[in-house]
């Protein structure tokens, strides 16, 4: 039988394939960051949404300009940028909810500004994650600008009309990711594959999407009985660290951080201002770093959620923020009996012969459970 996730694992050989295929055609490409990103807008406005991603690990143009503790997918992204591999891209989403892809919108105007090489345009989304009213109110009067500076980048406008049927599209993935994701829990797909799933998203064409998930969702694997696991933590936009969980004998049944099940989140609400539902989604509905107050529920919830037996917190050697929050949920998981392991100061790409012993170990130890 075919590998039904094959056309995500090709996406993800060449994940500016599609776009660059939409630019040919005559279309618009904007790219985005992080999952603050109100992708639908973009849809909306007539352009292909290009997630940026890391690509080589090598990062000697950035490196002229960056500090150290930088995010390692952002400096990789900048690395992209400066070296024309998005040459095709038209402007660049980027939400002031990241400390890092914040700075990077500064460090892009500053590139633009002095000239030194040729980046698409910056379009700061300054996205605020306090829960107030006051808050709410500001994301909607900022949601339109960034509508506004979308349309004269694309010079399509963004109406009532296409903006709500962006929204129906984006709901309709939601619900067949999380098709996608109770088939995670049942273990009928490894962590490999839904991460496979999970990166290719924000590359492929929507229809095209759609059509490969279809089929995901039509042909299940065989239930897994393997200890069930959970990986928080930084962001990952690759299975590296999914494949050697599963190597040692676990079975990554949720991913708890922005390239992961978060990536979902609930459906945008309709409602008759289309704009002001997808303000309302961002701020109220999809978390970031940067969301107060935090709370070390939702990762407890989640994991037991999955099944798990155990957690994997993995943080890069960059990270400044999600550490603090580790305590905290590590002491809520081991009240709700599940396992914890932290790898800290980790490298983008796992180091594979530091951290398979340990994960063996660690995994060993573990007892199967299944979801409630």
């Amino acid at each position: 039988m075919a590998d039904v996730f094959a056309p995500f694992v090709d996406a993800l050989k060449d994940r500016e394939a599609a776009a660059r295929a939409h630019k040919a055609r005559g279309g618009k490409v904007v790219g985005w960051l992080t999952n603050t990103s109100p992708t639908e807008l973009i849809a909306a406005a007539g352009a292909f949404p290009l997630q940026l991603a890391a690509g080589a690990e090598a990062t000697p143009l950035a490196d002229r300009y960056m500090e150290d503790l930088f995010d390692p997918i952002v400096r990789a992204v900048f690395e992209g940028l400066l070296a024309g591999r998005y040459d095709f891209v038209d402007a660049v989403v980027l939400p002031r909810t990241s400390d890092s892809v914040q700075r990077l919108y500064y460090y892009l105007c500053e590139v633009r500004r002095m000239g030194e090489a040729r980046v698409p345009e910056p379009l700061l989304f300054d996205l605020l994650h306090t829960p107030w009213y006051s808050s709410a109110e500001y994301n909607f009067a900022r949601i339109g600008e960034l509508k506004a500076a979308l349309e004269r980048v694309t010079g399509t406008p963004v109406t009532d009309a296409n903006l709500s049927a962006a929204i129906s599209d984006s709901n309709a993935r939601r619900a067949a990711m999380r098709d996608l994701v109770a088939l995670r829990r049942e273990g009928r797909v490894s962590g490999v594959q839904a991460n496979s799933v999970f990166a290719a998203k924000g590359a492929m064409a929507g229809p095209a999407f759609d059509a490969a998930l279809a089929a995901v969702l039509a042909n299940p694997g065989p239930v897994s009985e393997a200890p069930r696991i959970v990986i928080a933590g930084s962001p990952l936009d690759t299975s590296a660290l999914h494949a050697l969980v599963e190597a040692a004998g676990g079975r990554v049944t949720g991913d708890f951080h922005e390239f992961g099940e978060p990536m979902i989140g609930p459906d945008v609400e309709p409602g008759p201002d289309p704009l002001r539902a997808l303000a309302t989604h961002y701020h109220r509905d999809v978390a970031s770093s940067r969301t107060f107050p935090q709370s070390p529920r939702p990762l407890a919830d989640f994991a037991q959620a999955c099944g798990a037996a155990g957690v994997i917190f993995n943080f890069y050697a960059e990270e400044e923020a999600l550490t603090w929050e580790y305590p905290a949920q590590r002491r809520a998981l081991e009240a709700a009996g599940v396992a914890t392991i932290c790898f800290e100061g980790q490298p983008h790409r796992p180091d594979a012969a530091a951290l398979a012993p340990l994960l063996a170990n660690f995994i060993s130890g573990l007892t199967a459970r299944v979801p409630a």
